[in-house]
């Protein structure tokens, strides 16, 4: 593998001398702050500084997993950013179908310094072969605004207080963890959640997730934003809007709910629009090791508040930061968080029947 990745380096070395014009575009498709101008023309600079190769990074932001499937079915991205359950998901099956290329870790060297529990796992692996590297995790969390609500709430079954009806938000595109809080307040076991069959003959659930729907103020797409959050008591939030929200007057916080939260981890998959473009899949693949890099891990922190896969970044973070994204116990992932399940297509049906129910 090594003496291909020098005839690649060669080439690229090669071509750029005979042509100074030469270009390529990298597609990114991913969630809003996983790929910002700030850290893409930096990266463009590595790459014109590496490859004598001008590089030009455009990004999409991604509100709804579909457009993951289509955009990369399409050819029309290059780089995507699923979460855990989609790739080998049976309504989108981007490995099945090989709508995804498997990547060369030898180009990805940061990967080394990932959390163990994420490394080769089995969600983005076939026949021995990776699909995707992760990028950062997080949980669909229970988010509350400290300046009304003084004490950190311990259940997720806050949100059906009669008090704060009107005054919290949920996601519009992830109706399955809407469903997955709603059991765990009504008490179901963790590995319950997520089975449709258990849920679906409860007429108790079926009133509780009809409650968590009529009762909202409203609903965010995508990624929790300042404007969706703002001024309310609650919401359920990945914690994208925090950085902002925590420069007004108003603070907002994760509380640690006991019944615990469903967790997701976000990944770079390359699509197989570069299955013949082996140059633009090695820069492809620079990109990830750059993403898993100290600089940007950082700035996810930082910036958008998400948990790194990179543990040794914990020296160029605060002691708050540090005990905050669990980066002193290598076994924080596992100890605290419930990943969503790869769905059958039925059950997926089956949430989507039960949500759309609630919401009328």
């Amino acid at each position: 593998m090594r003496h291909i990745n020098v005839l690649i380096r060669s080439f690229l070395i090669l071509a750029c001398s005979i042509s100074l014009a030469w270009a390529e575009d990298l597609r990114i498709l991913c969630w809003e702050g996983y790929a910002t101008d700030q850290y893409t023309k930096k990266f463009e600079q590595y790459i014109k500084q590496k490859y004598q190769l001008d590089l030009k990074v455009s990004v999409t932001n991604v509100s709804d997993p579909q457009e993951f499937f289509d955009g990369i079915r399409g050819k029309d991205f290059d780089l995507i950013s699923p979460a855990h359950n989609i790739p080998k998901s049976a309504h989108w099956a981007f490995i099945e179908q090989k709508l995804v290329l498997p990547i060369n870790l030898g180009n990805i060297p940061n990967y080394q310094h990932i959390i163990p529990a994420l490394k080769k796992a089995d969600y983005i692996t076939k026949d021995g072969l990776v699909y995707g590297v992760p990028i950062v995790y997080g949980h669909y969390g229970l988010a509350y605004n400290t300046e009304i609500i003084k004490e950190e709430p311990k259940s997720w079954d806050i949100f059906w207080d009669p008090k704060y009806a009107d005054k919290y938000a949920i996601s519009a595109d992830y109706h399955e963890a809407n469903i997955y809080i709603t059991a765990l307040a009504m008490g179901y076991e963790k590995s319950e959640i997520f089975e449709f069959s258990v849920l679906r003959d409860s007429e108790e659930f079926k009133q509780r997730l009809a409650m968590l729907a009529s009762n909202a103020k409203s609903y965010w797409v995508g990624v929790d934003k300042v404007e969706d959050i703002k001024d309310l008591a609650l919401a359920t939030a990945w914690g994208f809007s925090f950085s902002e929200l925590n420069k007004t007057s108003e603070k907002w916080k994760f509380a640690s709910p006991k019944e615990g939260v469903t967790g997701w981890i976000d990944n770079w998959l390359i699509g197989y629009s570069l299955e013949n473009q082996p140059i633009l899949k090695r820069i492809a693949e620079e990109w990830i090791n750059y993403s898993i890099g100290p600089d940007m891990q950082v700035a996810y922190v930082r910036d958008i508040r998400q948990f790194p896969v990179n543990l040794t970044i914990k020296r160029l973070l605060s002691a708050e930061d540090v005990e905050k994204f669990g980066l002193n116990n290598p076994d924080y992932f596992q100890d605290n968080f419930i990943p969503w399940k790869i769905l059958s297509i039925d059950d997926q049906y089956g949430f989507e029947a039960l949500w759309g129910h609630a919401k009328q």
